[in-house]
């Protein structure tokens, strides 16, 4: 048995798919013809398949991170003219809510998954490698954010397919837009996220740093070294804008409640969801 063929099971036994496999193997084969003396250089076939993991583990999890924030951005500027533009389509004289309660939170569970997923991702944008931990964690902040997205897009069509009459015609057409625009990027999105499940990193250890750590600069001195405080600062951040667009609109009341339960549900999503998003250590 050689050297190479050891190699191979080794590949086989991390996953590593098949084509890709094929065209490792190949390189390494042309590269042994060349210079027979490079197998000493290479050390343990195992070994090395796990440098391939690691390194090509990491690659596709930063890969999928940024194509789920890519895919779910034209979704959020065209869900924000969507829902500016309920009062110019007459959704005022109606009793139907196109963007309706699964669709906010549809986009909220987008927005706060695709932001954590780039800002870790950026913040590993230089590291050729890291622990199967930090893949995961990526995978996971990434999943949060496309399934907030095809939530979304599923609310929108629901609440178009659904819509009255008396609603203008454009209005319909750019809800429809926006579905279709969302399930365009949202598939797309899904490729690069299925190959970096599919192969992930193998080496051990924590994922490594918080919401603090990947916020970096972001976050004010005053707010660093207490994962809660930050959280509780930015669930109060939240809670004033939307008190603050409630008072705008003229419903101070209404705004109040909302900005009380979308800062309860972030406090919430810490307590259930920091651990396992890699929010907190």
């Amino acid at each position: 048995m050689s050297w190479l063929d050891d190699f191979q099971r080794a590949l086989e036994g991390i996953g590593m798919p098949a084509r890709r496999r094929r065209r490792i193997y190949l390189e390494l084969e042309d590269h042994l013809l060349s210079d027979p003396t490079a197998v000493d250089r290479l050390g343990d076939p195992g070994d090395l398949a796990a440098r391939f993991a690691d390194e090509l583990g990491a690659t596709l999890s930063r890969r999928a991170s940024f194509a789920a924030f890519r895919a779910l951005a034209p979704l959020g500027v065209l869900f924000g003219v969507l829902f500016a533009s309920q009062g110019a389509a007459h959704l005022g004289s109606t009793d139907h809510d196109l963007v309706g309660p699964a669709v906010i939170f549809g986009t909220q569970i987008a927005f706060v998954g695709g932001m954590l997923a780039l800002f870790r991702a950026y913040r590993l944008r230089d590291a050729a490698a890291f622990p199967a931990a930090q893949a995961r964690v990526l995978l996971r902040r990434s999943a949060l954010g496309l399934a907030g997205g095809l939530l979304t897009v599923a609310g929108i069509l629901a609440g178009a397919l659904q819509a009255p009459s008396q609603v203008a015609s454009w209005y319909l057409s750019l809800a429809y837009a926006t579905a279709g625009v969302g399930a365009v990027t949202l598939a797309l999105a899904g490729v690069p996220f299925v190959r970096a499940a599919w192969l992930q990193p193998v080496a051990p250890g924590a994922a490594g740093g918080d919401l603090e750590s990947d916020l970096g600069p972001l976050v004010p001195m005053a707010l660093r070294g207490d994962p809660w405080r930050l959280a509780l600062s930015i669930a109060a951040l939240v809670a004033l804008c939307i008190a603050v667009a409630g008072v705008a609109q003229g419903d101070p009341f209404d705004g109040l409640a909302r900005a009380l339960a979308d800062a309860l549900a972030c406090l919430a999503g810490f307590l259930l969801l920091g651990r396992w998003l890699g929010l907190r250590a």
